[in-house]
């Protein structure tokens, strides 16, 4: 090796064994000389030390390192036990099991992963530095929780590889990886926005309940945002602005679906979809400015973690409105597909979007036209904007539904009208 390879190599390795060394140096601070379990020196030798086997590995053949890492790790065992025996002392791991890290850093550094190495360095610290945070965070974890995200991740990382790749049923409409691919997105995003509320705390705000709660259902923060009007009439504009949020995040989550499924699609309803998410945000915009603060004396409550129930319904009215949007569109041809799409966004938009981009697929036998399946969607929205609507006027007032409405239905009429253009153009 020369010098050109040496010198970043070495410094590297000086540096991380620094960073380190830094942060557990500090953590321990306040005890005595000869008390702490090991500092910015001991974490920098460490990491020269794996340094300096890594290079050695060339001549004396990996075993070297092997044995020079069996010692260090022999050594950290006899200092922790050793340790354990002083009155109050603190029986973690986490100094030990850095330190052996730290020593595969510098293997890795004299290997020339200088990227690597400092991309696991960097969130190690993280992880150290952030230890209250994340004590925190666990001790506020509830079991339902945990079950919650053991379930998307089984469904995720275990059933959809395996589930097959390919039409079945009439038409050849029913896809069980892509359908299950849909609801594992649904899923994860009401997970998020579920984690989201949760972090924010009291959920105080128009704001973040039409932000954090968009992720979940636009439909259930109108619900939540009309009941709470109910209660809180000084709060009815507030409120208003969370409905035209949790809108206007419903159109990226159908961005979302739509890009994921069908990128031909995405290609042709991006337009509708940013035109009404402007829409809605201008709306949220003014009511808020109205309003003169985000704050209100609602409370938006978290709802469940466990979305998957919800998604199996979910998936269940979606290859429903797969299997009658190809059988309207053999009876009626375009305006079937259109049919579908007005029936099953009144229930549930992203069904209607799972549905239309799987039927416009070229992966099925009898393709619906891209710009008939952007109309579809952008149908569906108004039909769910139309339903929420009224959810405003009929679990609210008038003084919510009225402002809440125009964005809802203005949002939707303008995709209608975007999505439209490219049908009455022509080729």
């Amino acid at each position: 090796m020369d010098l050109q390879e040496f010198y970043p190599r070495f410094f590297t390795a000086l540096v991380l064994g620094l960073l380190l060394g830094i942060e557990r140096g500090w953590k321990q601070r306040t005890e005595a000389s000869g008390e702490r379990e090991a500092g910015i020196r001991t974490f920098t030798l460490v990491s020269l030390t794996g340094f300096a086997a890594g290079l050695l590995s060339g001549t004396l053949g990996p075993i070297f390192p092997a044995i020079i890492g069996a010692g260090l790790l022999a050594l950290v065992v006899a200092s922790y036990f050793s340790d354990t025996t002083r009155p109050e002392a603190d029986r973690g791991m986490t100094t030990e099991v850095a330190l052996m890290l730290t020593f595969v850093l510098g293997g890795l550094c004299a290997a020339g992963a200088l990227g690597e190495a400092a991309m696991i360095a960097v969130i190690a610290v993280v992880l150290l530095d952030q230890k209250t945070v994340l004590h925190d965070f666990l001790r506020s974890l509830q079991h339902l929780e945990i079950t919650a995200a053991l379930k998307l991740l089984v469904v995720a990382v275990v059933l959809l590889p395996i589930l097959p790749d390919r039409g079945f049923g009439p038409g050849e409409v029913l896809n069980p990886h892509e359908l299950c691919r849909a609801v594992v997105i649904i899923a994860a995003m009401g997970l998020a926005g579920y984690a989201a509320i949760r972090a924010v705390g009291a959920q105080r705000g128009a704001l973040l309940m039409g932000l954090f709660g968009g992720l979940v259902s636009s439909t259930s923060v109108t619900v939540s945002a009309a009941r709470a009007a109910s209660s809180a009439p000084a709060a009815t504009l507030s409120l208003a602005a969370a409905i035209a949020i949790a809108q206007s995040i419903m159109f990226a989550r159908i961005a979302a679906l739509v890009y994921t499924l069908n990128q031909p699609l995405f290609d042709m309803v991006l337009l509708p979809l940013v035109l009404g998410c402007m829409v809605s945000i201008i709306g949220a915009a003014v009511l808020v400015i109205r309003a003169r603060s985000a704050d209100t004396n609602a409370t938006f409550e978290a709802g469940s973690a466990d979305s998957l129930g919800i998604a199996v319904r979910f998936i269940a009215f979606v290859a429903a409105m797969l299997v009658f949007s190809h059988y309207a569109r053999q009876w009626a041809g375009d305006a079937g597909m259109l049919l579908s799409g007005l029936v099953s966004g009144a229930v549930d938009v992203d069904a209607a979007t799972v549905s239309a981009s799987r039927l416009s697929s070229t992966s099925v036998s009898t393709t619906t036209p891209l710009a008939t399946a952007a109309m579809s969607i952008a149908i569906a929205i108004l039909a769910n904007s139309v339903v929420k609507s009224g959810i405003a006027f009929r679990l609210g007032s008038p003084a919510l539904g009225w402002p809440a409405a125009t964005i809802l239905v203005a949002s939707g009429t303008i995709s209608i009208a975007a999505a439209l253009a490219p049908i009455l153009m022509g080729p």
